[in-house]
């Protein structure tokens, strides 16, 4: 069974950049490459957010978001060790997005089957260990010994990590609690506020002593207040009674005048809205008598319309001749269009008499009245045809005749341009010398043959070498110098040999070889111009004959023209005698010539057709006419054939409109006497209505009456102001008895009481405003919960002392408990990473450092094979950066079985120089037997490295919808 969590496929809906794209990804270790930009990154968090969720607002990460699909999640599937093949899918939701997990038997679970399958373990604690990148390794470089020790630490050893980190916190939250000597701290801060509260306290306590002296005070002041508000109120009345008083002197006077003045006048009768009812009746009696006097005129008018009558006799002739309308367009139609048709007819006639050549008047009337039969057309038809025939011959001749001049015009040239091209006198005499000096380099040829011959045997010569070579070495071997001499003469003899062999070869031989190139040379020469000369003497020939050829067949050229000629001769005289008969005498154009009777017959049946055409035109207009001359008498009057019809027809609905308004008329007479008796009996009831109006008035004219209305509007005004004027008193309640007064003594009154009244409101305002300050004093003193509050605030700041107390002395003991854990965890569970880590380490840094070790101080250090041990500060960028991944890489051996994940490295190699990489490389390789490891990189040198079924080549992600990594 597989022990190993693997991820088998990505598949992505939409990320980042990234959407709609399908990766498989192999067991063991896979590259993902590509250039800046590519989306490297993008997939590595794909890995991560699919696994643990999309990071919410509160977190750092940024969360991939796409900016062109509304799809935002994806796929993964994975080989789980005891869940067998799972698909986890997480899609936009919740804050961490909604995840569904698919495993291989069916089963569907959500987040609590994803905890399960990571073994429970989070991001944070997932990246601690297995996930890396170049940025990590980056700030190894600035990390202090104490921080580069931690980060070993934590590499090595699961949990260390977040235990360092919450000690630190705890430490921090302490102090920011309590310090001994500090004034920030909560604690300190709680303890000089305690002792300021208790001084305040003290203070409240003196106030207090003052409530009883104020509570006497303001008993004196209610009991004085009672009597003035007494005072006042009596004051009160008299001065609203005075006032009253004053404002209704006026009101009295005006009542008795009012009273006299109705008093003088009898009482007037009028009837209620008799104007207004008087005036709507003379206004409709007036309109009414308008509307019978228009009646009676739109009477009188539609009487005498009605005495006019048309004559029917004209209307029914009328009627007819419009009937005939469409019979005089149509006889117009046709007039135009054998008209137009005539016109065509006759320039047609014309035209093919222009083509014939026949412009006289009387060469027409013959041309048109003349036979054209079958038999005379077919014999014209072959005689045009050995004419046409003959002059193609002719022609065709003439052009070959043109053809042959210019190809011995073309044979003359090419002659001298041979003439040209001969040989040269000099040329003539290198030939004319050659045989003799042809001789002479085949002499010298044969002797450098016969002398490139060995004169002595080859073997004989070297093995007379061979032999003295033989004789020295043995000479040698033996130490026998007789030997050795008898081999050095022999080889001194042979070389002397050689040298008088070649001194006498060599003079003779160098004198020969100079004359031989010379020779070769000129034979090289006087090849070329011998077949320079021979082509020149082929062409030569070749023209001649050439030249001949075309002389014979000009001269049988020139017999068939002259036969062609008087051929062509006779037949234009064939023609023309046969043309002469038609009055045709060869001015009739030769492209004419074929279709000449067919041009005649033509001529001809348009002649007859015109004849025809003119024949009903003639009846057309004779119709046209009389159907005009009829329209005419109808209309009394002139008009041209365009307008006559549109006359008649404007006639003929005038007459219609006419009878229509005689019927609408006789309708509005009987509609006008009803609506006369309607009108007599409405002015008879608005004279009833205005003399009722009158009597009731007791008058009998209208003057009358308006001036009864107007008495009657005064007696009404009167009668309302006195009205009024009582309402007002009576809510005044005057009594008669306080008539008595006049107005100055009311005056004198009201001043009086007015001054005592303001006496006693100051008086009474002094009182009021003591009486409030003592009032808000008292209140003050018992309703001022500040000493309580004091005291309660005094007491929860005590008991919030002693909550912080006992938080920092918790936080103490906490920092202490996980002090000791880590102590623990760093001496029992780190030996055992780093008996696995020191392998590891050897075999990154090529042999030179041994083994990785914790000093007795707590801090890393290396120890090289020399024996020397360096701090881990100490050491170089790439080499502490080993260390780290060591560190990662032993501490995953150990979890193998408690947490299979796969390694994401994002190129943390960068500052390793070749060997290192070439190491780092083949430990992948070990640990992808053990662990699934994706890297990423944009380094084109590792792909050197790997196999290409290993690579996903993410460039290709922009042109495909799915990479597959087998």
């Amino acid at each position: 069974m597989r022990t190993l969590l693997t991820i088998q496929k990505i598949h992505i809906y939409g990320f980042g950049k990234h959407e709609n794209i399908t990766i498989s990804l192999q067991d063991g270790v896979t590259i993902f490459y590509g250039m800046n930009e590519a989306g490297k990154t993008t997939i590595q968090q794909f890995i991560l957010q699919m696994l643990f969720g999309f990071p919410t607002k509160q977190q750092s990460q940024r969360k991939y978001e796409p900016k062109t699909s509304p799809k935002f999640g994806g796929q993964l599937t994975i080989q789980h060790p005891i869940y067998g093949q799972c698909t986890i899918e997480r899609v936009k939701g919740k804050a961490t997005g909604d995840v569904t997990v698919y495993t291989a038997d069916g089963t569907k679970g959500h987040e609590e089957l994803l905890a399960k399958l990571l073994y429970g373990y989070s991001r944070a604690s997932f990246e601690a260990i297995f996930s890396f990148s170049i940025h990590e390794l980056q700030g190894i470089e600035k990390m202090s010994e104490d921080e580069l020790t931690h980060l070993l630490l934590a590499s090595g050893t699961t949990g260390i990590h977040q235990l360092s980190a919450l000690e630190k916190k705890v430490d921090k939250d302490a102090g920011e609690l309590f310090k001994k000597s500090g004034k920030l701290p909560l604690i300190n801060q709680k303890i000089e506020h305690l002792k300021q509260l208790e001084k305040t306290i003290k203070k409240e306590q003196a106030t207090i002593q003052t409530f009883e002296a104020k509570s006497l005070k303001l008993q004196h002041l209610e009991h004085q207040l009672k009597d003035l508000y007494g005072q006042q109120k009596t004051l009160q009345h008299q001065w609203q009674q005075l006032t009253i008083m004053k404002q209704a002197l006026p009101l009295i006077e005006q009542q008795d005048k009012l009273q006299q003045s109705l008093n003088s006048n009898a009482p007037v009768q009028f009837p209620p809205e008799g104007i207004r009812r008087y005036e709507q009746l003379k206004d409709r009696l007036t309109h009414e008598t308008l509307q019978l006097t228009q009646l009676e005129d739109q009477y009188q008018a539609l009487q005498s319309k009605l005495q006019l009558t048309a004559d029917e006799q004209t209307i029914e002739e009328i009627t007819r001749l419009m009937h005939k309308e469409a019979t005089w367009n149509q006889l117009v139609v046709k007039e135009q269009n054998l008209k137009d048709e005539l016109f065509v007819l006759q320039q047609d006639i014309e035209a093919q008499f222009r083509l014939l050549g026949v412009q006289e008047k009387e060469a027409q009337a013959i041309l048109l009245e003349g036979t054209v039969s079958l038999q005379q057309e077919e014999q014209f038809q072959r005689q045009l045809t050995v004419l046409n025939t003959t002059e193609e011959e002719l022609k065709f001749y003439l052009q070959s005749l043109e053809q042959i001049h210019a190809e011995l015009d073309n044979i003359a040239r090419q002659k001298k341009q041979l003439q040209q091209e001969a040989l040269t006198a000099e040329e003539e005499h290198i030939l004319a010398q050659w045989p003799q000096k042809k001789r002479r380099l085949e002499q010298l040829r044969h002797v450098q043959l016969q002398r490139s011959k060995p004169k002595q045997p080859i073997l004989f010569i070297y093995l007379v070498l061979a032999i003295s070579i033989v004789a020295v070495v043995y000479g040698v071997v033996e130490k026998n110098w007789a030997v050795i001499v008898i081999g050095a003469i022999l080889g001194l003899l042979f070389l002397l040999f050689l040298n008088h062999a070649k001194q006498v070869e060599e003079e003779p031989l160098e004198r020969n070889s100079h004359l031989l190139k010379e020779l070769e040379q000129e034979e090289h020469v006087v090849q070329q111009l011998l077949v320079n000369k021979q082509r020149l003497e082929d062409r030569w020939i070749v023209a001649n004959e050439q030249q001949r050829d075309k002389e014979r067949q000009y001269a049988q050229l020139e017999h068939k023209i002259q036969q062609a000629e008087q051929t062509s001769a006779e037949a234009n005289q064939m023609l023309e005698n046969f043309l002469r008969r038609f009055h045709l005498e060869g001015n009739v154009p030769r492209t004419l010539l074929p279709e000449l009777f067919m041009r005649i017959r033509a001529v001809q049946e348009m002649d007859v057709k015109q004849r025809s055409t003119f024949k009903l035109l003639h009846a057309i207009q004779n119709e046209k006419n009389e159907l005009y001359e009829a329209v005419q008498q109808v209309l009394k009057n002139e008009y041209s054939e365009q307008e006559i019809f549109m006359h008649l027809r404007t006639s003929y609905l005038a007459i219609q409109q006419a009878q229509q308004q005689m019927l609408q008329t006789t309708e509005q007479v009987a509609h006008l006497l009803s609506k006369k008796q309607e009108t007599q009996s409405l002015l008879q009831n608005y004279e009833s209505q205005i003399k009722q109006l009158f009597t009731s008035a007791n008058v009998n004219s209208e003057h009358a009456f308006y001036e009864t209305f107007e008495l009657f509007q005064q007696q009404q005004k009167l009668q309302g102001q006195l009205q009024t004027i009582q309402n007002q008193l009576t809510s005044l309640e005057i009594q008669q008895q306080e008539h008595l007064l006049n107005g100055e003594q009311l005056h004198e009154k009201i001043q009086a009481v007015e001054e005592e009244r303001n006496a006693l409101q100051v008086t009474i305002d002094q009182c009021l405003e003591e009486r409030a300050t003592l009032q808000i004093e008292k209140e003050q003193l018992l309703n001022d919960e500040k000493y309580g509050l004091l005291l309660q605030q005094f007491e929860q700041e005590k008991a919030l002392l002693q909550q912080l107390i006992e938080q920092w002395a918790s936080k103490k003991m906490l920092a202490t408990a996980i002090h000791e854990t880590l102590f623990r965890l760093r001496e029992e569970k780190l030996p055992h990473v780093l008996t696995q880590v020191n392998a590891i380490f050897n075999s990154l840094t090529a042999g030179r450092y041994d083994k990785l070790f914790i000093h007795e101080e707590g801090y890393f250090e290396a120890q090289a094979v020399s024996g020397l041990r360096y701090h881990v500060a100490e050491l170089s960028q790439a080499t502490k950066e080993q260390a780290y991944i060591s560190l990662r890489m032993a501490l995953a051996k150990t979890l193998a079985t408690s947490a299979p994940f796969p390694f994401i490295m994002d190129d943390p190699f960068v500052h390793f120089d070749r060997n290192r990489t070439n190491k780092m490389v083949q430990l992948m390789k070990e640990v992808g037997y053990e662990r699934q490891i994706l890297y990423f990189t944009c380094h084109e040198g590792m792909l050197e490295l790997w196999q290409k079924e290993q690579i996903v080549d993410l460039g290709a992600l922009a042109n495909e919808r799915g990479v597959t990594s087998t």
